[in-house]
């Protein structure tokens, strides 16, 4: 395809943000409806809270930290579980037992990218459902390392 038919996406992102989850999927659907026009997408790093630890912490107590209740808490989850029903996820909030520090997480989506942007994508994609989905520890090397 020409250049006239093509863009690059730049999506900057946390993997422990659900609603980057919720635009990766959203952003999956605009694509397929792109028809003729060549679509690149590129993962760029952010962190949501560089401040948590290397080894990452209770994710209950740092949810309390942030959000000052288990009642708000539960508001937000309950915000944000319908929205992701509908673009195909199942977010189990309650599986999460740590709340990682996503250094290392966006490494290995930056490592991904020479390998093409399929497969960052793909990775990327994971990662979400690692952490969403099935309560990984995203800052745990041997979870990155599987995914990976």
């Amino acid at each position: 395809m020409s250049a006239e038919n093509s863009i690059t996406i730049d999506v900057v992102s946390d993997v422990v943000c659900p609603w980057c989850f919720i635009g990766q999927k959203r952003l999956d659907r605009a694509i397929a409806a792109a028809g003729d026009i060549d679509v690149h997408v590129r993962w760029r790093p952010f962190q949501l809270d560089p401040t948590i630890p290397q080894g990452g912490m209770d994710r209950r107590e740092y949810m309390l930290g942030k959000f000052g209740s288990e009642e708000r808490i539960q508001q937000i989850h309950a915000r944000i579980e319908p929205l992701g029903e509908a673009e195909g996820i199942h977010f189990a909030f309650g599986a999460i037992k740590v709340a990682p520090n996503t250094l290392d997480a966006h490494r290995v989506i930056r490592w991904a990218g020479p390998a093409g942007e399929d497969m960052q994508n793909r990775l990327v994609r994971r990662l979400f459902q690692l952490n969403f989905e099935e309560g990984a520890n995203l800052g745990d090397h041997a979870v990155l390392t599987e995914a990976a």
